[in-house]
């Protein structure tokens, strides 16, 4: 009986340590099972961040199993081969069919390298997409020894590449610019001791490309010493203040030649942290020899000038002054000797008195042409309107002879040289007046107002600039349209002078001034049906 109650006890004992194990077992379980978990979710959150970093990156992972020839692509590296990955069946043949021919052999040569070399490997080439699109790529990886296999990544760099090609495009042109213009660029970085230049600025200054390294001393001792003081003054006190600087100057080439240069350059903040002078360095020789006999020119039209305005002191004093007394003693011999003088030598001696007349209208309107091309004074801020009214009132006496209708209507202003645009109108009034309709009485309008240039019918005009337009509208004989143009010539005639007295260079005139105002004239008219002439001058003057 004892041995009975005690053998149950053990039985008992031992059910209850088996009980304990168990449920120990299932809690260590448990725990592995919850531990395992959490490792999944932290591969499952890793795979989706490389995943995330791979379409970033444009960066796609690849596996290359030698013995068994299996390849594996990641989502991405599809999408940079531009093939579904759900339908695409992976092997070495589509893998050699993605790379572009001509890069083949260079990409197997690498990859046979690194398995070899128990190495790594990096390559630039060049695949292409089913479609037909080329895109550059970069692939890097290494030979995995232990299992075997290649592992790698494949990077599209084809917007990089393209970044280069034009920046090396732009490089290139930047040289060739620099070759024409004769303007070579530097950099001088703050704390650096050497100056980098361009290719230019090595020929401006006589050396070959490279050839030398410059700094401030060597520098220095390329400029003339006549223009050395000059430019050491400059350059400092630029560089003192961190400004910007523009230096005219010569240099002296090793073979000895001069050549005039001019250095403008700009105090800038380049990369991260660094300060340096980018400048720009132009051989202006040839300009500054142009510029001197640009000079040499100015000074003989100047003479020429001066022999001009000696002309025309000579055709105003010397010449009019026979003309007076050809007119004086005409006048004379008419008054005193009137009963003695027959019909016809009467005739001559009035012909003769007017063609003095003609001849001295003649030479003031030929001083007044001379004075529109030679006198530019400077431009006034000035009022059309009053203008034309002032040049309206001067004429008043022809105007009530005429019994002529003025109507005005024109309040603007621009620059102008208020006498010669007084000339102007003057001129062209006086034509209104002259070439009237027997049959009705001269009706004279002058209109003004603004446009801009593309509201103009002008080529030339300047699209966005304000113009001021002046219009003078008569109702006399008019002309025909095809003379529009000739009318502005210099003794240009329509009519004979029997019919209406004249020159022929009022309009020359005109069209001088208009010039000097940098504006336009034109007419527009019908035999009997009058004329409008159009002035057009730019409201503000451009020196």
């Amino acid at each position: 009986m004892l041995v009975s109650v005690l053998v149950a006890s053990l039985c008992l004992l031992l059910l209850m340590y088996c009980l304990f194990k168990s449920r120990a077992s299932v809690r260590r379980l448990k725990e592995d099972v919850s531990e395992l978990k959490r490792e999944n979710e932290a591969l499952s959150a890793k795979a989706e961040l490389l995943t995330l970093a791979e379409r970033i990156s444009n960066l796609g992972t690849w596996e290359f199993f030698i013995g068994s020839k299996i390849i594996k692509w990641s989502e991405e590296l599809y999408k940079i081969y531009g093939i579904n990955y759900k339908n695409a069946i992976i092997d070495a043949e589509l893998n050699e069919r993605i790379i572009a021919p001509e890069y083949l052999e260079k990409v197997n040569k690498e990859l046979q390298a690194a398995i070899t070399n128990k190495t790594t490997f990096a390559v630039e080439y060049q695949i292409i997409q089913p479609n037909g699109i080329r895109r550059y790529v970069l692939g890097q990886g290494f030979y995995i020894e232990k299992e075997d296999k290649l592992v790698g990544t494949v990077q599209d760099i084809t917007q990089q590449k393209e970044a280069i090609f034009k920046l090396k495009i732009n490089e290139t042109l930047l040289r060739e610019a620099e070759l024409v213009s004769h303007s070579g660029s530097w950099e001088w970085v703050d704390g650096k001791e050497f100056i980098l230049w361009s290719d230019e600025m090595y020929n401006i200054h006589g050396f070959l490309p490279h050839s030398i390294f410059v700094n401030f001393t060597v520098y220095r001792d390329l400029v003339h010493e006549e223009d050395l003081q000059v430019f050491l003054k400059n350059f400092f006190k630029a560089r003192r203040e961190k400004a910007l600087f523009k230096i005219n100057y010569r240099i002296v080439r090793p073979s000895g030649e001069v050549r005039h240069v001019l250095s403008t350059a700009e105090y800038k903040k380049i990369g991260i942290n660094n300060f340096a002078y980018i400048g720009n360095t132009q051989d202006v020789t040839e300009l500054r020899e142009a510029q001197v006999q640009l000079e040499e020119k100015v000074i003989e039209l100047n003479r020429s000038n001066q022999d001009l305005e000696q002309f025309a002191y000579v055709a105003s004093h010397d010449l009019q002054e026979p003309l007076r007394k050809i007119q004086a003693f005409g006048d004379m011999l008419k008054d005193r000797y009137l009963t003695n003088i027959n019909p016809e030598a009467l005739d001559y001696l009035n012909r003769m008195r007017n063609a003095a007349e003609r001849m001295r209208i003649l030479i003031n309107d030929l001083l007044t042409f001379s004075r529109a091309t030679r006198d530019h004074k400077n431009f006034i801020r000035t009022n059309l309107g009053e203008l034309i009214h002032k040049m309206v009132n001067e004429l008043d006496f022809t105007i009530e002879q005429k019994k002529a209708q003025v109507m005005i209507n024109a309040n603007l202003d621009a620059d102008v040289i208020p006498s010669q645009l007084m000339q102007l109108f003057q001129n062209l009034m006086e034509n209104a007046l002259k070439f009237t309709n027997a049959e009705r009485p001269p009706e004279i309008e002058l209109n003004g107002f603004v446009k801009y240039g593309h509201e103009l019918p002008i080529p030339d005009a300047v699209p966005g600039q304000s113009y001021a337009v002046i219009e003078i509208k008569d109702n006399g004989i008019g002309f025909e349209e095809e003379d529009a143009e000739k009318i502005f010539d210099i003794f240009q005639r329509l009519h004979s002078r029997s019919e209406y007295s004249g020159t022929g260079i009022g309009l020359a005139i005109c069209k001088k001034i208009i010039h000097n105002h940098s504006g336009f004239i034109f007419a527009k008219s019908k035999p009997g049906e009058g004329s409008v002439f159009t002035i057009v001058l730019p409201r503000k003057q451009v020196k």
